[in-house]
């Protein structure tokens, strides 16, 4: 079982989502951490991480059966299970 970070895909979520993922979340981690590239990694790294059929089908490329995706919170996140 893997819970891991997804693209939303509906409108208007996505929108709202992008936008704070890129343009709100990194301010607030600079403001936090007094780092400048704190939580920039965060989007950056969730845009090329596969996600829903697409981390299904790694899964099962590297021997995972009965594999499933479950989307949360309007696709924010995602529970990935499989069986080896």
């Amino acid at each position: 079982m893997i819970v891991e970070f997804s693209r939303p895909s509906k409108f208007p979520f996505k929108s709202i989502y992008n936008f704070y993922f890129k343009a709100i979340l990194p301010k607030i981690g600079r403001l936090v951490s007094k780092d400048q590239s704190a939580y920039t990694y965060l989007p950056e790294s969730v845009q090329v991480f596969p996600d829903g059929t697409d981390f299904l089908k790694v899964l099962e490329r590297v021997g995972f059966k009965n594999t499933t995706c479950t989307p949360l919170t309007f696709g924010v996140s995602s529970i990935y299970v499989g069986v080896k």
